[in-house]
């Protein structure tokens, strides 16, 4: 772990620590799960759950929880920058000379006061492939179920987590789309300061 991590994740820590401290202190609130419908023979469940989580949580508690969402979502978005950049820039660049023109440059990136200084061709490989096939089956099949769920009876019983997972498939297939398949061209451009 590098150490710049290290101490961001130590900054999160003392300040969240002490935060949940206190929601746990001040209670809970007084929420009960509420049966919709009951009986052994009714199939809906709109209240229904994957796994089994606790019903009841304090609204002090909620949001250090979704602090703590929050930072892994910036954590996961650097990630994937690190992803793209690190894969993107893994073979040899080709250094055009002083006054060289690339041949599969668009002309508008060079111009009297920029200029190429590096360019990584998109390798293309079979890992690229099934990577993008990958996410876009699961984007697919995220769809469906999110349509299913969408029109189905419930309508809204797995919306979100269906949803979330059809964005987050959705942003990988762009990603490895972009990070495979994309040259990466670095410029230089002459400014006043």
């Amino acid at each position: 772990m590098r150490r710049e991590t290290a101490i961001i994740l130590v900054l999160i820590g003392i300040v969240l620590l002490p935060m949940w401290g206190i929601a746990l202190a001040s209670g809970g609130n007084s929420f009960h799960e509420i049966a919709i419908q009951t009986g052994e023979s009714v199939s809906l469940a709109p209240t229904g759950q994957f796994i089994t989580m606790p019903t009841e949580i304090s609204v002090y508690a909620a949001g250090i929880v979704s602090w703590l969402a929050l930072f892994g979502l910036v954590g996961l978005l650097y990630a994937q920058l690190r992803y793209a950049h690190n894969v993107g820039r893994r073979g040899e660049p080709i250094v055009p000379d002083e006054g060289e023109s690339l041949p599969h440059v668009p002309s508008f990136l060079e111009t009297a006061h920029r200029r190429v200084v590096a360019y990584y061709p998109a390798d293309a490989g079979l890992r690229g492939v099934w990577l993008v096939g990958l996410f876009t089956f699961l984007s697919v099949v995220f769809a469906a179920l999110f349509a299913g769920e969408a029109f189905g009876l419930s309508r809204s019983q797995f919306l979100g987590f269906y949803g979330g997972l059809l964005a987050f498939s959705l942003s990988e297939t762009v990603l490895m789309y972009y990070t495979h398949f994309m040259p990466t061209i670095e410029v230089a451009e002459d400014r006043d300061h």
